[in-house]
């Protein structure tokens, strides 16, 4: 039972997955052409669909593959000039420094939310080395100021969730933002592909009352602000797949990689600028709306 609750063939499979992604390189242009398409919004379908959210599509830029040049073995993008290493802004603690990393902070924290819970396709290496900020010289920007666009790389891996994953996600955000995680916890083990959860007296109500405690505790830092250096959500995401493995709820592989690269993203929102509301940010994309 424990073997089958773990789902081996399945994590192998996902596993085996991606890793064949990684090599072939034909993968990744087709990744980077439809994050390109995802956050690209001159298109009258796009801008219909989000012409509400005001999303600027110079926020955010991926590399364009050049097809002429694309093989299993081979991959040329375009060069995406005056751009530079977003670690390059983590050190900066000058006021100007800080005003910038914050500016930074808020298109990169929406652009994976929007990744995560609008197009359910989302980049799942995005540590601070495949992060570039490209900078528009004053001359050119009508505002009068530098604008940054965030460049993001390597697309090889990128996942989308299951239609049940990805509602048990959405069911935990909105938890959280409502306190009401019992209520998200029987939504897990009803929709479970496999648990036993429910075979076992009182299982269901502990699993349940398991995801509310975790889901309160974090509701509770509402009294310091859900800021990102006073709450850890990719840590509560781990916390809650550890309670699905304590009893024997099945969860898809896939959400795994969905919980580490909120870690990462999470980390490196933080070391831009630690004092943004995470539930700001997070709303609109919940609520299947948001803004880049």
């Amino acid at each position: 039972e424990m073997i089958r609750m773990l789902s081996l063939p399945r994590a192998t499979d996902n596993f085996a997955s991606v890793l064949s992604k990684q090599v072939d390189l034909r993968i990744e242009g087709k990744n980077l052409s439809r994050f390109h398409d995802n956050f690209t919004y001159q298109k009258k379908s796009l801008m219909k669909a989000f012409m509400s959210t005001n999303i600027p599509s110079s926020a955010v830029l991926f590399p364009q593959p050049v097809e002429e040049w694309v093989s299993r073995d081979v991959l040329v993008e375009e060069y995406v000039d005056n751009a530079d290493p977003i670690a390059k802004y983590l050190h900066d603690d000058s006021p100007e420094g800080m005003k910038v990393r914050k500016e930074l902070a808020g298109p990169l924290l929406r652009s994976y939310l929007k990744m995560v819970f609008l197009d359910n396709f989302t980049h799942c290496d995005l540590h601070a080395g495949n992060v570039l900020i490209k900078r528009a010289p004053t001359d050119s920007n009508k505002k009068g100021k530098d604008s940054q666009t965030i460049v993001f790389l390597d697309a090889g891996l990128a996942i989308s969730l299951s239609p049940n994953d990805r509602r048990n996600l959405v069911d935990l955000f909105r938890a959280v933002i409502l306190n009401e995680g019992e209520e998200a916890g029987r939504l897990m083990v009803e929709r479970a592909r496999y648990e036993r959860c429910s075979q076992v007296e009182g299982g269901v109500e502990a699993f349940s009352k398991g995801v509310g405690q975790l889901v309160s505790e974090f509701h509770a830092n509402r009294k310091k602000g859900l800021t990102l250096g006073a709450v850890r959500i990719g840590s509560l995401l781990g916390r809650v797949l550890d309670l699905c493995r304590v009893h024997q709820v099945e969860i898809d592989p896939a959400m795994a990689n969905i919980v580490i690269s909120t870690l990462v993203l999470e980390g490196l929102g933080r070391s831009l600028a630690s004092d943004l509301n995470l539930l700001d940010f997070a709303l609109p994309f919940v609520l299947r709306a948001g803004k880049v």
